[in-house]
């Protein structure tokens, strides 16, 4: 299975093609903003250097959230339209689940801070433990039993509150390991749907901020 990979949900464009679970070719790079102008000519040049057709290509895999709100836009638009004008699959994953699954332990807990909120999910194997939610770190560490290995963006926050769990430490979702965890994956049970897990600010006239729940 000839697969590829997008993610820009958090501060980067990143880009991985896999062959029957060979990397062919990855790359990662961080930013900010910029990621809408960057998407398509980075996948172009990485299809180019791997030499792979995207006709070639059987399946697309994609950051689904949670993340930044334009960021995780970007690349899902991105990818439901490359899937599209292919008619292949795409699947979506979890940002949380990414970032878990890369960590490389047998239970990981995964978190990510935007503006203010924790994030967070927990996978022991490829088993979810913990569904990724939006809670305060006292509240998801009385949610866990055992030693956890924590990862992501907001582990600090855990960290703090468990200085004697063991820390992998990893800002960005690996574009390889949601590539790999694509492979597995039913399309129609994982569909590249937005996982936003609060709302996004909409601005009314005035300068008044709303916010409105995405899911």
């Amino acid at each position: 299975m000839l697969i590829l990979a997008v993610d820009t949900a958090l501060n980067a464009c990143s880009v991985a093609i896999l062959r029957s679970g060979e990397v062919l070719l990855s790359r990662v790079e961080p930013m900010t903003k910029g990621q809408a102008e960057r998407l398509a000519p980075m996948t172009r040049e990485v299809l180019a250097e791997a030499g792979v057709e995207p006709a070639a290509l059987d399946r697309i895999a994609v950051t689904r959230g949670p993340g930044a709100f334009t960021g995780l836009r970007i690349g899902l638009a991105f990818a439901r339209g490359l899937a599209v004008a292919l008619d292949r699959p795409c699947v979506g994953i979890s940002t949380l689940e990414v970032l878990a699954h890369g960590a490389s332990a047998l239970r990981t807990v995964a978190a990510i801070e935007v503006a203010g909120s924790l994030f967070v999910g927990a996978w022991e194997g490829r088993a979810c433990r913990l569904e990724p939610c939006r809670q305060r770190a006292e509240d998801v560490l009385a949610r866990l039993d055992g030693d956890w290995t924590l990862t992501g963006p907001g582990a600090q926050t855990l960290a703090r509150l468990r200085p004697d769990w063991p820390m992998a430490a990893q800002d960005l979702p690996d574009p390889v390991v949601l590539a790999q965890l694509a492979q597995h994956l039913d399309p129609h049970l994982n569909p590249p749907a937005p996982l936003y897990l609060r709302g996004h600010e909409a601005k009314l006239p005035g300068g008044i901020s709303l916010e409105v729940d995405s899911l």
